[in-house]
C-alpha cells in the first residue's frame, strides 16, 4: 500500500500527541488525588484541551478512564513479557504473580478501576486479558506435569487473586499502617506452598523448586 500523504501523517501525529497529552495529564491527576479528585473539568485545566476535544478522543469519562488503565496495563504486559520463563512452571507462576502484584502496589488507583464491575456491553481491556492469559499459562503447565489436577486450577487462580487483591488494596486503604516490606513476596510464597506442597516434596532435586522453597522457608 502507498504511504499516506504527508498532510494526513501530520494530522495523525497531531492526534497521537493530543491523546498522549490528555492521558499523561489524567495520570498526573489520579496520582495526585486518586480517583476521588478526578474530573473532566480538572483535566481541562491541566491539559489545555477542551472537554469536547477530550470526549472526541475518548467518547466519555468512562472511555477516558478505560484508556488510562489500558495505558498502564500495557506497561504491566511489557514487564510480564520480560519475566524469564523457567523450566519449572511454578517458578514462572511465582515470578509473574509478583510482577502483577508489584504493578498493583505501584498503581493502586488503576488497579481499583481495573477490578470494578463493568457494564455488560463494555469491551474488555485488551492488555488486562493478555496479562490474565499470561498468568494462566504456567497453571496449564503444572497440570501437564501432573503437579496439580486440572479441576484445581480455577480455585487456585481465584485463591491467588483473592490474596493479591488484599495485598494490593489494603495498603492503599490504610497507608497509616506499618505494612511489611516483604509482605507480597512472603504471602505469595506461602499460598503457593500451601497449594503445591506435594510438588515441593516431589521435586526436591529441582533447582528452581528448591529456589522457591528456600524463599518460602526463610
Amino acid at each position: 500500500m502507498p504511504n499516506p500523504p504527508r498532510a494526513e501523517r501530520r494530522r495523525q501525529q497531531h492526534r497521537d500527541e493530543a491523546r498522549r497529552i490528555i492521558l499523561d495529564s489524567a495520570a498526573e491527576l489520579t496520582a495526585e488525588s486518586s480517583f476521588s479528585g478526578f474530573s473532566v473539568r480538572a483535566l481541562v485545566d491541566r491539559c489545555g484541551y477542551s472537554a469536547p476535544t477530550i470526549y472526541h478522543y475518548f467518547g466519555d469519562k468512562h472511555g477516558l478512564l478505560d484508556a488510562l488503565v489500558e495505558d498502564s496495563l500495557q506497561t504491566l504486559v511489557r514487564d510480564m513479557r520480560g519475566v524469564p520463563i523457567s523450566v519449572d512452571p511454578l517458578e514462572t507462576l511465582r515470578a509473574l504473580t509478583l510482577c502483577f502484584g508489584n504493578w498493583g502496589l505501584e498503581n493502586p488507583t488503576y488497579y481499583h478501576l481495573l477490578t470494578q464491575p463493568r457494564a455488560d456491553d463494555a469491551e474488555p481491556l485488551e492488555s488486562g486479558e493478555v496479562s490474565a492469559g499470561m498468568l494462566t499459562e504456567p497453571l496449564a503447565k503444572l497440570v501437564e506435569k501432573g503437579r496439580i489436577e486440572e479441576s484445581e486450577t480455577e480455585i487456585l487462580r481465584q485463591s491467588l487473586w483473592a490474596c493479591l487483591h488484599g495485598l494490593i488494596s489494603l495498603p492503599a486503604i490504610r497507608p497509616d499502617l506499618d505494612w511489611k516490606k516483604d509482605l507480597l513476596e512472603t504471602s505469595v510464597d506461602r499460598i503457593l506452598k500451601g497449594w503445591l506442597s506435594s510438588s515441593f516434596d516431589g521435586e526436591a532435586t529441582s533447582q528452581t523448586s528448591n529456589h522457591v522453597l528456600r524463599k518460602i522457608e526463610r
